[in-house]
C-alpha cells in the first residue's frame, strides 16, 4: 500500500498508528506525508471496489465544487500491485454533531440541494450521474433519464428488485414481492407526485446520521452515493434510523418547505433503502420491506 501511495502522491509517506473506521465495508488508516500532511485512505480488495471508489471520488468532487457542504476532498484512487484498491482523501478529525452543528447542517444541505436550480448556474437537466456511483456497496444505476418518477422506479427500486430476483433463494415472501407487490406499487408510484414538479437536485445519496459529524465546528458529510434527484430523498435516508435531532429538519424545511404529500414520498423513499439493506444483508430486513410495501400499496389518492 505504502508504494502505491508514495506514487500516486509522489512523496514519502509513513502510517500512523490512529483508531480510524472505515465503515462496515472498508478497510482504512492514515498516513502522514514528506510535508506533515495528514490523509485518509480507505481500501478494499472486493471486485468492484474500483468502481465503487471512483464514484465516491466523484461525488466528492460535486459536493465540494458547490461550496455550501463541507466534505472531505478526494485527492486519488488507486491500486496496489496485489489488487488492493483504494481512495486517498483529506484527513479530518470528526466529532458527533452538537446541536448547533445539526441545525448548520440542515441549513446548508438545503442550499447544496439548490445550488443547481439556481439562476446562472450551469443546470443539470435530467436525473442520474456521469458515473456509476455505490450505495454501500451495490452499484446504483445513474443512467440519465429525463423524469424522475421513471428514474426513480426504474433505475432505483426495479433496479433492487432485478438483484433480489437474482438471489439464490425463493421463499414464500420474496415471492411476494416480486410477483404480486411491485407489479402492482410500480403502476401506483405516479400518484405519490401528483401536483408537484421534481427538479434534480445533486444528492449526499446515502444520507444517514452515521455519514455526517462535524470537524473544527462544522457540519461534515462523507461516503455519498452521489447522483441528482429529488431533493426529498436525503431527507427520508436521514430520517429513516433516527438519530439526527428535530434542530436539522427545521432548518432545512425553513429553507425548503415541506411539498403535499412528503410523509407518503418519505415512505416511498425508504422502500429504496430497506431492500438495499436485504440485497447487503439478508433476511433482518425481509419483514420492513414487507410492512413498507403493504403500508404504500395500502394508501389511497
Amino acid at each position: 500500500m505504502e508504494n502505491a501511495l508514495e506514487t500516486i502522491l509522489n512523496t514519502s509517506i509513513k502510517k500512523l498508528d490512529m483508531y480510524t473506521d472505515g465503515g462496515c465495508i472498508n478497510n482504512s488508516s492514515v498516513y502522514q506525508t514528506e510535508d506533515n500532511k495528514l490523509v485518509f485512505v480507505k481500501d478494499n480488495s472486493k471486485p468492484g471496489s474500483d468502481k465503487m471508489f471512483n464514484g465516491e471520488l466523484e461525488g466528492l468532487k460535486a459536493i465540494c465544487s458547490t461550496n455550501t457542504i463541507s466534505a472531505p476532498y478526494p485527492i486519488a484512487t488507486g491500486c496496489t500491485s496485489s489488487g488492493q484498491h483504494f481512495i486517498v482523501m483529506d484527513y479530518w478529525k470528526m466529532n458527533s454533531l452538537s446541536t448547533k452543528c445539526s441545525s448548520e447542517l440542515g441549513s446548508q444541505l438545503a442550499e447544496m440541494h439548490m445550488f443547481n436550480l439556481k439562476d446562472g448556474q450551469s443546470c443539470v437537466k435530467k436525473f442520474g450521474f456521469h458515473v456509476e456511483t455505490c450505495c454501500g456497496f451495490l452499484p446504483q444505476n445513474n443512467t440519465w433519464t429525463d423524469d424522475w418518477i421513471t428514474f426513480y422506479t426504474e433505475n432505483r427500486l426495479n433496479y433492487q428488485i432485478q438483484l433480489l430476483q437474482s438471489k439464490s433463494g425463493n421463499s414464500l415472501k420474496k415471492k411476494k414481492i416480486i410477483e404480486n407487490y411491485w407489479p402492482r406499487l410500480k403502476h401506483k408510484i405516479p400518484k405519490f407526485f401528483e401536483g408537484i414538479e421534481v427538479k434534480p437536485s445533486l444528492l449526499h445519496g446515502d444520507l444517514w446520521p452515521g455519514n455526517t459529524a462535524q470537524s473544527n465546528s462544522k457540519p461534515v458529510i462523507f461516503d455519498p452515493a452521489t447522483f441528482y434527484g429529488h431533493h426529498e430523498y436525503d431527507i427520508a435516508s436521514i430520517s429513516l434510523f433516527g438519530g439526527i435531532s428535530k434542530d436539522f429538519f427545521e432548518a432545512y424545511f425553513k429553507k425548503i418547505p415541506k411539498s403535499n404529500g412528503f410523509e407518503n414520498r418519505k415512505l416511498l423513499y425508504h422502500l429504496f433503502h430497506y431492500l438495499n439493506h436485504w440485497n447487503h444483508f439478508g433476511g433482518s430486513y425481509i419483514d420492513l420491506t414487507i410492512d413498507t410495501f403493504e403500508s404504500l400499496l395500502d394508501f389511497e389518492f
